[in-house]
């Protein structure tokens, strides 16, 4: 990771990596994980060789969800030698499984064991995955040779069910592995699985959010129902736009640029991810507050978690609202804080 250059307003002080990244050890512990997740990475705005805060931002992407991004810094951690090989790997492994990457995780795992013996604290845990992902990777060809040979895609039902299960009462680890498992199959017989979670007023929003993605990635046109947030409304997923392109993202998206793009884009980079994790939280329908008392909202949001503190009446004037609007809309993000990685 390369050092932020000087515009981004991050003075390196003596032991400041090491107390961020205390700090961020015990946001994870407590269930914070988006909090922990700035402190890692702020940690390594003062020292991008910080071991324990790349092993850090490697547990809190995993804890968050966000597994594209978790795979490749694990990938750049292992070419880099950082931190703990076998703790690096350990992670690693398990987010390719949830990436439903099964051969990958295979490949890896039997060339470890070749040349080394698993460290007995983790040793359980791995020949485990790699059992299981064998058993997946197999599934797969089975599954591949069975619909080339009837042209069909019939899914077992203890499959299905097993996939609803997972995705209404498992862990977030088991309901990404469901995701990443029903991906690669494509819609068939999952369709009406996917179709009754996303009618679900009571089923997480954010996992709503996922499996509108799915129908997304699998190109379906029907219009499916979705009930979330005390919203309700039909959507064709393919013709859904990306988060950044809403109108939503692109409004707040100028009006922090116009606030914050030439003073301090470290807060403008943490400001437009909490603006695109609320709007992955409400997604297919845009927040149902004011755009500008929003963006005054995330910028506070922002320096707040930066240690920075915003006057209010000053930000409503830059953001031109009134403030009794701010406080109305930092009340409902308040109350969604906790939620928003709640999958």
């Amino acid at each position: 990771m390369k050092r932020e250059g000087a515009n981004n307003n991050i003075v390196p002080f003596p032991g400041s990596a090491d107390r961020l990244v205390n700090e961020g050890l015990k946001k994870l512990k407590e269930g914070d994980k988006q909090k922990a997740l700035q402190q890692f990475i702020e940690a390594l705005m003062h020292n991008p060789d910080h071991e324990d805060a790349s092993y850090g931002l490697l547990l809190a992407y995993a804890d968050t969800g966000q597994l594209l991004e978790g795979k490749k810094w694990a990938e750049k951690m292992m070419q880099k030698a950082s931190g703990d090989y076998f703790e690096v790997l350990q992670v690693y492994v398990s987010i390719l499984a949830q990436l439903g990457e099964y051969d990958k995780v295979v490949t890896i795992l039997e060339a470890v064991q070749a040349e080394d013996q698993f460290p007995a604290r983790m040793a359980e845990q791995l020949f485990e995955l790699l059992e299981l992902s064998r058993h997946m990777a197999k599934t797969e060809i089975e599954q591949v040779d069975n619909k080339q040979e009837d042209g069909g895609n019939d899914i077992p039902p203890y499959v299905l069910e097993e996939w609803e299960n997972r995705l209404r009462n498992g862990t977030s680890e088991q309901k990404l592995a469901a995701l990443g498992e029903m991906r690669s199959l494509g819609p068939g017989e999952a369709m009406p699985i996917v179709e009754k979670l996303l009618a679900d007023q009571h089923y997480s929003p954010l996992m709503q959010s996922f499996l509108l993605f799915l129908l997304k990635d699998w190109n379906v046109n029907k219009n499916v129902w979705v009930e979330k947030l005390d919203r309700k409304g039909e959507f064709s997923p393919a013709a859904l736009r990306p988060i950044e392109e809403s109108t939503s993202y692109i409004k707040s998206s100028q009006l922090l640029e116009e606030t914050l793009g030439h003073k301090d884009p470290v807060l403008l980079k943490n400001a437009h991810h909490l603006l695109r994790e609320i709007l992955l939280y409400f997604y297919p329908f845009p927040p149902s507050v004011q755009i500008e008392s929003l963006a005054a909202v995330l910028h506070f949001e922002a320096a707040d978690q930066s240690g920075e503190k915003m006057d209010v009446s000053s930000l409503s004037i830059q953001y031109g609202i009134a403030e009794n609007s701010f406080f109305q809309v930092r009340e409902e993000y308040e109350k969604l804080k906790s939620k928003l990685s709640d999958i």
